[in-house]
């Protein structure tokens, strides 16, 4: 069979670091409904080349912090969340990535 998809990783990924689909959002960059539908399994990134390898490596990068204990993501209110969210995107990639 096909092998561990985009979206096997991505939930897998979601649900160990804690993060909701519009944080995901924020992750990647992208519309809310897009990333949507990678968690659903409904589309895989697409575009071109370098969208599809930049979403990929985001994912990438996201299962490295859950590897070194950086996420799950903290409880706490959701403006904080988004500013812990943001500066931890900050700090691995710099600006938009």
């Amino acid at each position: 069979m096909g092998g561990v998809t985009f979206t096997d990783r991505l939930q897998r990924t979601r649900h160990v670091a804690n993060l909701t689909v519009a944080e995901l959002a924020r992750w990647f960059d992208r519309p809310d409904p897009t990333v949507r539908a990678w968690v659903r399994g409904d589309a895989a990134p697409g575009g071109p080349p370098l969208d599809v390898e930049h979403a990929a490596a985001m994912l990438g990068l996201l299962e490295t912090l859950v590897s070194r204990g950086r996420l799950p993501a903290p409880r706490m209110k959701r403006e904080e969340r988004a500013a812990w969210l943001a500066r931890l995107r900050e700090t691995c990639v710099g600006g938009k990535g």
